[in-house]
């Protein structure tokens, strides 16, 4: 099907906006309670150098922004490298430079929980991960394992062993393989000394130089929930993460009769953008080539529903039933290009195939025109496609934060609704306020300041009062964790002895000057991004033409 100025049959319309074009015959509906053939977190986030380790000993790749990431996967952020994994609840980890994370299992059971297994292997990471019965979440860190008791933000210092856990929005609960449990509060922090003899459960956050940085990202993911509507509503089920990026990229618009249609600001009219023309093919072996958009909004509109294009009007993508099925499009083969109408002379772009030709693991995609007039304003009001008028949808404004502390955002930006009653899925929140970020002074974790010079641990406080268990052996091995029960409960914990004693300062070192240093994340928003540049992800530039929301 081609066109550019004619009006298009209505069943073609329908077909546009409704998604059942050819693309719905290559990815089933399935129900809202069948399990996935595959899970794949979302890599929402990159500066610097960040690489994927593949699972299985495959090759490593410089990470894409929007890769899916399959379980087995690891990521590795280098000295200048920081990173963001979001997963389909909405829940986030985070990692600072010097870091790696790796994505040990995902899985779902037949009832639809979903279990994420994930380990810190080093470094400094923030995981906000929401309380929910039908997501589950274990976080390894060197042996303690942290999971969310209520929707929790959790600090996890893992630069040298063993691991500090610094709570700053919510309840965590951890738990070693000797029997130890303790449940971790807003405010309160837990760590072991050396010789891994006893514990320190203290009443205080140590500040860290990169709690700014985390707190800079909830920012922008508390602005992106003033932009939502209501349409992932009706579509996204238990696959919640990514529908915020639309709202906050683009327009949606309400097709009398037919549905909602959403339009990127850069495709606004211009023939020049291809939903294909940014990003990379990357190959996961047994799997085929997935694609990752270099749009900072890439993710969503590639899983499911349809991409066409209309004359007056330029490219939309409308979503469909598969949008709150399970699987999105990672079954075998790869993934189909979900293309239903295009302008003429496009010419489709093509899913490489394993086997043909040279192996190429990463192939970098760059053919969209990457900068458009900027004296063309971005059309507002009511639309025409294909003879219908279009009006827009308008945001709700009912998630806008109120300003201050940002903590725990990400899980009011992304989450997933309910297939029955519609309504958001948001998890137990929190109790107590979220932790208020100081700019470290007198005290540091030892990671690197935002200044031009590394932070300076203070002399050390007196440590609070600690619970002491028996040695063990130096070699252990993490224990395997217990198959998830249908009905979720909150964790047992064991006592520990609490102080308001100030907590002391780990890690008690400085370090060397060439440590990265944190600077603010570049807000990506309305306007496409440069070109790539092999291998690395370089972030958009800021927007030209609207006010930034922040990065991410």
């Amino acid at each position: 099907m081609t066109g550019s100025g004619f009006a298009f049959h209505r069943t073609i319309v329908a077909a546009f906006v409704l998604g059942i074009a050819s693309f719905a015959l290559l990815v089933p509906a399935h129900a809202a309670d069948s399990a996935p053939a595959t899970r794949a977190a979302r890599l929402t986030y990159l500066q610097g150098t960040v690489m994927v380790n593949q699972a299985g000993g495959a090759a490593s790749v410089p990470a894409q922004l929007n890769l899916p990431l399959l379980s087995g996967v690891q990521i590795v952020t280098a000295q200048d490298g920081q990173a963001e994994v979001e997963f389909e609840d909405g829940s986030v980890v985070r990692l600072t430079p010097n870091s790696a994370l790796s994505l040990d299992e995902l899985a779902v059971d037949p009832s639809g929980v979903f279990t994420t297994n994930l380990s810190l292997l080093h470094g400094l990471a923030y995981a906000e991960l929401r309380a929910t019965p039908q997501y589950r979440y274990w976080l390894n860190a060197g042996g303690d394992i942290v999971s969310p008791v209520e929707n929790a933000t959790v600090r996890v210092n893992f630069d040298e062993p063993p691991a500090i856990f610094s709570v700053l929005d919510g309840t965590a609960h951890v738990e070693r393989q000797n029997g130890f449990q303790a449940d971790v509060r807003t405010g309160e922090s837990l760590s072991v000394d050396a010789d891994q003899s006893s514990y320190t459960l203290t009443q205080g956050v140590v500040p860290d130089t990169w709690d700014q940085w985390n707190e800079d990202l909830d920012q922008s993911a508390a602005a992106q929930a003033a932009d939502a509507t209501d349409v992932r509503n009706n579509y996204a089920g238990a696959q919640g993460y990514g529908w915020s990026d639309l709202d906050a990229n683009g327009t949606w618009y309400d097709v009398p009769g037919q549905g909602p249609v959403w339009q990127p600001e850069l495709a606004v009219d211009d023939s020049g953008f291809d939903p294909y023309g940014y990003g990379s093919w990357v190959q996961y072996p047994g799997v085929g080539y997935l694609w990752a958009s270099g749009y900072a909004w890439g993710w969503t509109p590639y899983r499911c529903g349809n991409w066409s294009y209309f004359g007056g009007f330029g490219w939309g993508w409308a979503p469909g039933a598969g949008c709150g099925a399970f699987g999105w499009g990672f079954i075998g083969g790869g993934q189909p290009v979900n293309i239903a109408v295009f302008p003429v002379g496009y010419r489709p772009i093509r899913v490489p195939v394993p086997g043909r030709g040279p192996e190429r693991p990463l192939i970098p995609v760059h053919t969209s025109a990457t900068s458009r007039p900027t004296a063309r304003p971005v059309q507002q009001g009511a639309r025409r496609i294909a003879g219908l008028t279009a009006t827009p949808i308008a945001p709700l404004h009912a998630n806008s934060n109120s300003g201050g502390v940002a903590t725990g955002s990400s899980l009011r930006r992304d989450y997933p609704v309910d297939s029955t009653t519609h309504a958001p899925v948001l998890g137990l929140a929190g109790t107590r306020p979220a932790v208020v970020y100081t700019a470290p002074g007198s005290q540091s974790s030892g990671r690197p300041a935002r200044g031009s010079s590394p932070a300076t641990p203070a002399s050390r406080p007196a440590p609070a009062t600690s619970y002491s268990e028996p040695a063990r052996p130096a070699a252990a091995t993490p224990a395997a964790r217990p198959a998830p029960q249908t009905q979720w409960q909150p964790p047992p914990s064991v006592p520990a002895q609490r102080s308001s004693a100030p907590p002391p300062a780990h890690p008690m070192y400085s370090p060397p000057p060439s440590q990265p240093r944190y600077t603010p994340p570049p807000a990506p928003h309305h306007s496409p991004p440069p070109p790539l540049r092999a291998p690395h992800y370089s972030p958009p530039p800021p927007p030209s033409s609207a006010p930034a929301r922040g990065p991410r």
